[in-house]
This record gives structure tokens, sequence and C-alpha cells, in this order.
């Protein structure tokens, strides 16, 4: 069984899957994650009939988003897979949008199209990653300006997806809110080698000025 966690964005959202229909919960917030996220986990883990012992492996979505959200998310799940000895898999919210369309038939427009997955950044800067139809991605992540998402950048047909999805993208924006699904996070995460410790994607430094004060005098 395995455990789906993301507070990268405006929402608290735990899944478990493995032990038949997946179990979820999400829950819309701008801050609070650390205290709502354990007593979701709880939930949906009693929900199920599941103990902190049964779980396989532990995943999470590392980000781009908040600063304090993506750290809370990771900071939880390599806790608890350390405690239950078990791997934790970090998966980016670029993949996990990116998953949720190509994999969801009602999000399907047309086959062989690829996928742009646009998230909202500081100073109108959007974050951005381009997905093949089979789910590969097409390149890094990579910062960029909404108005910099022309054809040259971003392929002719590809469905924009995220919330930061380009004007011309229009109504056929996927996913607009821009949260993923912890189900998908879950599953993705299923397959994937524990190779090392999921770590925050941050595609930006913090926006916090270092100290002007200089350093604190010591005191023998």
């Amino acid at each position: 069984m395995i455990l789906g966690i993301d507070t990268s964005a405006a929402q608290c959202a735990v899944a478990l899957i493995g032990a038949g229909d997946p179990v979820s919960e999400r829950a819309g917030m701008e801050r609070g994650h650390a205290e709502h996220l354990f007593p979701m986990i709880d939930a949906v883990l009693g929900t199920a009939g599941v103990r902190y012992g049964d779980l396989m492996r532990i995943a999470v979505c590392t980000g781009p988003g908040s600063f304090t959200g993506v750290r809370i998310g990771v900071a939880a799940a390599r806790g608890l897979a350390l405690g239950c000895s078990i791997p934790a898999i970090g998966v980016s919210r670029f993949e996990a949008l990116a998953a949720e369309v190509l994999e969801d038939g009602a999000l399907q427009d047309g086959s062989g199209r690829p996928v742009a997955v646009c998230l909202a950044g500081r100073s109108r800067t959007v974050y951005l990653q381009i997905f093949g139809a089979d789910g590969a991605p097409l390149g890094a992540p990579r910062i960029s300006r909404a108005a910099d998402l022309t054809p040259a950048l971003v392929p002719a047909g590809t469905r924009f997806a995220g919330d930061a999805a380009p004007p011309r993208a229009g109504e056929a924006a996927l996913l607009p809110g821009g949260l993923p699904d912890p189900v998908v996070i879950a599953r993705l995460a299923e397959g994937r080698a524990a190779d090392a410790l999921p770590a925050p994607l941050y595609l930006r430094g913090a926006d916090a000025d270092p100290p002007r004060e200089g350093s604190p005098t010591l005191l023998d």
C-alpha cells in the first residue's frame, strides 16, 4: 500500500492506494498544512482499516509551489518513511498534473498531443514543463513569462494544463486549479525506484532577504 501526500500548493491532500478502491481526502487551504496533514493521514488510514506498519512506501509532491507547503510535505514523507523503514518517493507537481491529463479519458481531446503544464510563479512568471503523449518529459522544468508561451516555445497543438495556462488556451485549459491528485501521486510512485530521499523542487530562490544586522554576538 502506498500513501500519497500533497501540501505543495493551496490544498492539503492525502490518498491511499493498494487496499481496494483508493481512499483520499482533500481540503483547500492557503496555510495550516502542518496542523491538518497528520490528522488527515490518520483519517485516511482509519477509513481503510490500515496501520502505518502496513504501508510499503510514501509518495509526496515535491513542488514547485509554496516554499513552506513543499517543505512540510517532504519533511512529513521523509519522517514517516524513516519511522516505518520504507522508501519515500518524490513526484513533481508537473508530473502529477501531466499524468492526470494523460490517464483520464475525460480530459483527453486527442491522442499523440503533448501536454504543457503551466504553474503560476511569482512576479508574473510561469513555471513550465512539457510532456509527450507517453508521459515522458520533453525537457527540464523552466521559468518563463506568460507572454513567452508562444508556438516557438510550446509546439502547436499542445494541450495546456495548470493554473497559469496562457490566454490562447482559453476554456480548453485542463485542470485550471493546478492542484495535483494525491491518488495520481501515489500511482506514479508505485513503480519508481527509491534511489534517494525526496527533496523540494524549487525553481527560484526564497523571497526573504538575508539579515542585515550582521552575525550575532556570542557571550561567554
